[in-house]
């Protein structure tokens, strides 16, 4: 690092964009350098098939979280103002409340970025978790970045949903919704993923029969937060929740599958972006 450039001489200035949208970040009048870093939103996990007795009937995927990326500029590289967006959440797949039907797939969350061109700096979007069916449940995959986020957990019929993966910065994934088998064997949801600096532990996995998935934890450093965990199956009752994703980034669990007469788990929400500005003097 080049310290006559980058070096503090007073304390920086930190702007912090938490708005979902577009937005606008002004030169700061005497300084002399910039670092940015985004986060893109985690999506929402997929919501669990309700579905008769003697088939398979699998939980939602867990989403996949938002990328971490970072750049430093020097100042007189950039504009008298910049444009970024900070990218929304992506929703949890809506539960199912007709027999025999496949769970919806979440929505994806929104990219974040700053700038324009070569001085662009950008977190790609993960992809939501898959509706359970009768024969998946599909984990949503990371977003791209300087740090990738989590992958989700994909749902299962033979054991527990999947963990969603950890992750440094950025966020995490969700886990899977727990299914339930055709010998109608319920199964637990999977664990979200967390940040694997400092002391976090996953979101707790919903248990059987229907328990809901724990929501993932707030990031009180402007960091991907931790992710939603899957709800668990219920052969003779509604499937759980799946638990929200933590701000920022990170993705929602999947939701569990139910009998038919019962609704399935709704998926998790995923959480919002950020976009962190830090003007040094």
């Amino acid at each position: 690092m080049d310290t006559s450039v980058f070096g503090p001489q007073r304390p920086p200035i930190i702007d912090v964009y938490t708005t979902p949208g577009a937005g606008t970040w002004t030169n700061r009048v005497g300084a002399t350098a910039a670092e940015t870093w985004a986060i893109s939103a985690g999506s929402g996990g997929g919501s669990g098939r309700r579905g008769a007795a003697g088939g398979d009937r699998y939980g939602g995927g867990g989403a996949g979280g938002g990328a971490f990326s970072l750049k430093r500029y020097r100042v007189a590289d950039l504009g008298a103002t910049e444009g970024l967006v900070v990218g929304a959440a992506g929703a949890g797949g809506v539960a199912i409340g007709v027999d025999d039907t496949n769970g919806n797939i979440g929505i994806a969350g929104g990219l974040s970025s700053f700038s324009t061109g070569v001085k662009k700096v950008y977190a790609l979007a993960s992809s939501p978790g898959g509706g359970g069916t009768n024969a998946a449940g599909a984990a949503g995959s990371a977003g791209n970045g300087s740090n990738a986020g989590g992958n989700g957990g994909a749902s299962s019929v033979a054991a527990a949903g999947a963990d969603g993966s950890s992750s440094k910065q950025s966020g995490p994934g969700g886990g899977g919704g727990g299914g339930i088998s055709a010998a109608n064997v319920h199964r637990n949801g999977g664990a979200g993923g967390f940040q694997v600096d400092g002391n976090f532990v996953a979101a707790a996995a919903g248990t059987v029969p229907g328990g809901a998935g724990s929501p993932g934890s707030i990031s009180t450093i402007l960091n991907g937060g931790e992710a939603g965990s899957g709800g668990a199956g219920h052969d003779d009752g509604a499937g759980g929740d799946g638990g929200a994703g933590g701000i920022y980034g990170a993705g929602g669990g999947g939701g569990g599958a139910s009998f038919n007469g019962f609704v399935s788990g709704k998926g998790g929400d995923g959480a919002q972006g950020i976009v962190v500005v830090i003007s040094w003097f």
